[in-house]
């Protein structure tokens, strides 16, 4: 049986709105607008060098135009620059969900697929296309399109990716994807033994109602995933000790209307879940933190408060020394009425 893993709704801790001050002494705003005029859906990635990369949808809609995933490069999340285009849509296509990753070389692997027949915009004739890759050996500036790269699932959609794609004990590489007809969903945890070239294991998480599974890779074979449950818009957990090759589920965290998740070990050995909140007047990005491998968790916090229901699916990066960088999207706030990539700094010793 499932366990609830919150009962009862605490009360909301918020970050306060001005930084410490050794992120003010070091130049790092509480928040900021990064990226702007896109919808993003972003994924960031720290490459070897410490600076970062953040792949991001290109359109500032959820895939009803035509579009790419882009490739954006920032020294410390303060200031951003486009790269360029990570993957070349048809057209009448959009390419809008993307994975994300580093293979061993340290090399940029990106998963995306989308829709096609958009023109002038989605409609009732859409459907997904197949998943493509691509990989950038010089840290998002150039890419190599290697074609369709995972199949579509029968009775339901192609493999659709989302989140870190994250290197396993045995060294492959591992994708959260999913494969969906509403209210149907599965999620499923598929592997490259090759860098990210081929993608040749498909384990299935979850077969049911899920979306969008976010992965972390804890340490030998532990793993955990958090998914978002088509119809309930909660989460619910779900925890590998075999390397990511079988899955068990661990508790539904009651914290609906959410966007997506995603999932971040940190350096003290906490792990911490962000996601979109999205109730009529509850809207922002929320962070809970677990001490105990994803057994138990704390109670919520609000990273950011947003006013527009149409914001979330936000991704987390560690520097070192402690700061951490949250990026998300959101279609407007007072300040700045567009779609926008933000960024949110905190420390390790806010989170709590």
């Amino acid at each position: 049986m499932l366990l609830a893993l919150a009962a009862i709704t605490p009360v909301l801790a918020a970050l306060p709105s001005e930084p410490p001050e050794a992120l003010v002494k070091a130049g790092f705003p509480r928040r900021l607008v990064a990226i702007d005029n896109v919808c993003a859906w972003p994924n960031l990635q720290t490459l070897r060098d410490g600076s970062i990369v953040a792949v991001v949808f290109n359109q500032p809609n959820h895939g009803y135009t035509e579009g790419d995933v882009d490739a954006w490069r920032s020294t410390d999340g303060n200031f951003w620059h486009r790269l360029g285009s990570v993957t070349k849509h048809e057209p009448q296509t959009v390419r809008m969900n993307h994975g994300v990753g580093l293979n061993a070389a340290g090399h940029l692997v990106v998963l995306c697929n989308g829709w096609d027949k958009i023109a002038p915009r989605r409609n009732a004739e859409s459907r997904p296309i197949a998943t493509h890759g691509a990989l950038s050996r010089d840290g998002g500036k150039s890419w190599e399109q290697l074609g369709p790269v995972l199949p579509a699932e029968p009775g339901l959609s192609w493999h659709v990716p989302f989140g870190d794609i994250t290197t396993a004990a045995n060294g492959d590489l591992v994708a959260g994807t999913y494969a969906f007809s509403r209210p149907k969903g599965n999620i499923y945890a598929v592997r490259s033994k090759d860098g990210g070239r081929t993608w040749s294991h498909i384990a299935p998480i979850a077969k049911d109602r899920h979306v969008e599974a976010a992965i972390v890779h804890l340490g030998g074979g532990r793993w955990l995933a958090a998914s978002r449950r088509f119809e309930y818009l909660d989460l619910e957990i779900f925890v590998s000790e075999d390397d990511a090759f079988t899955w068990k589920p661990a508790g539904i965290l009651d914290v609906k209307p959410v966007s997506s998740a995603h999932l971040l070990k940190l350096s003290d050995g906490r792990i911490l879940l962000t996601y979109g909140k999205r109730a009529d007047a509850d809207r922002g990005i929320d962070a809970r933190i677990s001490a105990d491998g994803g057994r138990t968790w704390g109670a919520p916090q609000r990273l950011v408060a947003l006013e527009n229901r149409d914001c979330g699916y936000p991704d987390a990066i560690e520097f070192p020394g402690g700061r951490i960088l949250l990026a998300y999207y959101v279609n407007g706030i007072a300040e700045h009425q567009r779609y926008h990539m933000g960024v949110v700094n905190l420390t390790l010793g806010e989170l709590r």
